[in-house]
């Protein structure tokens, strides 16, 4: 018995090397392999109502892209010069979906314009499209027009009756603008029909309909909006089928010269429209400063043309017309003689 508890006092000297190995080991801290873990991508699942198919794949809706294009050139540059200021459009998107759901993106007070797309040549109506721009880009736009800066464009309130006014006047120019757009992809013309200050109340077609919204961005200064036109998808498939089957067959009969007297009428057509400025020059002369400071009321300048001979009509600067002055009831006015000749032109010119 004692041998066996002085044995079971004995140290072991394996126990002793197995502490003194534990010892000297460095602890390992436990790593999270969670973290190595990837969160797998969930995609969007969105709902689709068979009894409603949409009517345009993203192949068909290419074809508004002609349109879209010129859609952004047309209102970038028109918009600048109408506001006065730098105005920057893109386009954002191209989608189909339900009136109802686009009705429901637009704010409860805004003012909307319905424009109908008539064929050019025989005014039937193809489709009527509705338009819309943000309430703060139309009060931006009020306050520029009546000479503001512009500062004073985020209210939360209704338009004005005088507001409207100004409103539906600038619909209208957009419909310009709509048809030079329009005419690339056939010969129709977009006319204002009217408007609506809640487009909750604008059930031009029922809620069910599918339609297609075009979207563009609109920047100016500081401030980004969106503005969009919604056209019912079946008129706008008959309008793009019809469209397809007239160009099949023009590319099909028409010349290189037929082609290049389209693409002439068409750049005079969009030419006829420009704004130029006409300058009547009744004589170029020199005279010393001194007797330009001299001058005074009932001083008389002697030119050298007769009464009876014809003056300079200047087109941009340019002398182009020969006229006569004359009146016409109260007011001044000039009389086109014809075109001015080679030597008048020099004339004119040496005389700068």
């Amino acid at each position: 018995m004692k041998q066996k508890k002085g044995s079971s006092k004995a140290k072991d000297p394996k126990a002793k090397n197995k502490k003194k190995k534990a010892s000297g080991e460095k602890k390992v801290e436990k790593y999270d392999f969670s973290q190595n873990t990837v969160e797998a991508h969930v995609p969007v699942i969105k709902e689709y109502d068979f009894r409603k198919p949409k009517t345009f794949t993203k192949e068909h809706l290419r074809g508004l892209n002609t349109v879209n294009e010129h859609i952004v050139r047309v209102f970038a540059s028109n918009l600048s010069g109408l506001l006065r200021v730098f105005c920057e459009v893109s386009q954002l998107k191209l989608i189909e979906c339900r009136y109802s759901e686009y009705l429901q993106t637009l704010p409860d007070k805004t003012l909307i314009s319905f424009i109908d797309i008539d064929d050019e040549k025989t005014g039937d109506n193809k489709c009527t499209m509705m338009a819309y721009f943000p309430e703060e880009f139309d009060f931006f736009m009020i306050d520029i027009l009546l000479g503001g800066m512009g500062l004073n464009s985020n209210l939360q309130r209704g338009f004005t009756d005088i507001e409207i006014a100004i409103l539906e006047n600038f619909y209208s120019k957009i419909t310009d603008y709509l048809t030079e757009a329009w005419k690339n992809l056939d010969d129709l013309k977009c006319v204002m029909t009217g408007y609506e200050t809640n487009p909750r109340l604008a059930q031009f077609i029922s809620l069910d309909d599918s339609v297609v919204v075009m979207s563009f961005n609109l920047k100016v200064r500081d401030m980004t909006e969106v503005f969009s036109f919604c056209l019912p998808a079946v008129n706008l498939e008959a309008i793009l089928h019809e469209a397809s089957k007239k160009n099949a067959k023009a590319n099909q009969t028409k010349t290189e010269a037929e082609k290049d007297a389209l693409r002439r009428e068409h750049l005079e057509g969009s030419l006829k429209g420009s704004t130029v400025e006409l300058t009547a020059v009744l004589d170029n002369l020199f005279i010393d400063m001194q007797d330009i400071v001299d001058l005074k009321v009932s001083d008389v300048i002697p030119l050298k043309r007769r009464i009876d001979d014809n003056i300079i009509l200047t087109v941009e600067g340019e002398p182009k017309f020969a006229c006569r002055v004359g009146d016409r009831r109260i007011k001044k006015s000039v009389k086109i003689c014809g075109t001015v000749s080679d030597s008048e032109i020099n004339e004119f010119y040496n005389n700068f």
